[in-house]
């Protein structure tokens, strides 16, 4: 791949541009995260994607010496005036899913419970989950940002992610086992998963049971840039506590 050699961007840039192998139109990204270079072609024929390390450049080094780098900046979220600290709509769903350690707030105007998503202490985000299973649509992201929600309550010496799709899976998992519980907020894989997921030393993807093909989809997605990658074929989402579905998570995990 040497075309990366002429290709510059800032931290957290994203370039879409024609394969250079396939020659796929605007199939191809290369997405640059923190002196890696995560690149990859959308076109299922074509099997090119990796990631290079990249030196920083003289404008990077000098931002770095001035005491800060290029980053980008998440846009301002603003917690609505209808997200309430009052939870008492909220009780048998908390209790349901055993969130009562959760900080969350009640969305009072669409009757949904919010997961706030921090990020250095604060709310950059919120995901609410609808209390009313007639509305729709069941999940809802309220800001721009945020891509995942992650939930860590132990850890161990090996880092593992166990991917899955919502945030009550996501703290469920966790609760449970030495992990951290990564919810992509729906089944799509975004390079930004990647970038984060290609920190730990173990992912176990477990995406619920009818999205099987994402999960095999996603693993091996995977297996480029994290050197243990696991699939955990489920019975039901893991917010159901399946004994079967623990019982498996437990022997890949070892614990």
């Amino acid at each position: 791949m040497r075309f990366l050699d002429d290709i510059e961007l800032a931290d957290g840039e994203t370039l879409t541009m024609n394969c250079p192998v396939c020659k796929g139109i605007k199939k191809f990204t290369i997405t640059k995260m923190d002196r890696v270079l995560l690149y990859n072609c959308y076109r299922n024929s074509c099997t090119v994607k990796g990631a290079r390390k990249v030196d920083r450049t003289a404008e990077d080094i000098k931002r770095k010496m001035n005491g800060h780098t290029i980053k980008v900046e998440a846009s301002e979220f603003k917690i609505p005036e209808y997200f309430s600290s009052d939870l008492d709509e909220c009780d048998d769903f908390i209790m349901r899913w055993n969130l009562a350690s959760i900080n969350l707030f009640h969305d009072v105007k669409n009757n949904r419970v919010v997961f706030p998503i921090m990020k250095k202490r604060k709310v950059i985000d919120a995901v609410g989950r609808a209390l009313d299973k007639n509305v729709l649509p069941k999940w809802y992201k309220y800001g721009n940002y945020a891509t995942h929600f992650s939930h860590t309550v132990q850890r161990s010496k090996i880092s593992t992610a166990v991917l899955v799709e919502d945030a009550i899976s996501a703290i469920t998992v966790a609760n449970y086992f030495p992990v951290t519980g990564f919810g992509l907020l729906g089944t799509s894989l975004l390079q930004e998963h990647i970038y984060i997921l290609s920190t730990f030393d173990r992912v176990v993807v477990a995406l619920d049971p009818d999205a099987l093909q994402k999960t095999l989809q996603h693993s091996k997605e995977l297996t480029n840039y994290v050197k243990d990658v696991k699939v955990l074929r489920l019975t039901d989402d893991l917010k159901y506590k399946n004994v079967n579905d623990f019982n498996k998570l437990r022997e890949l995990l070892n614990v």
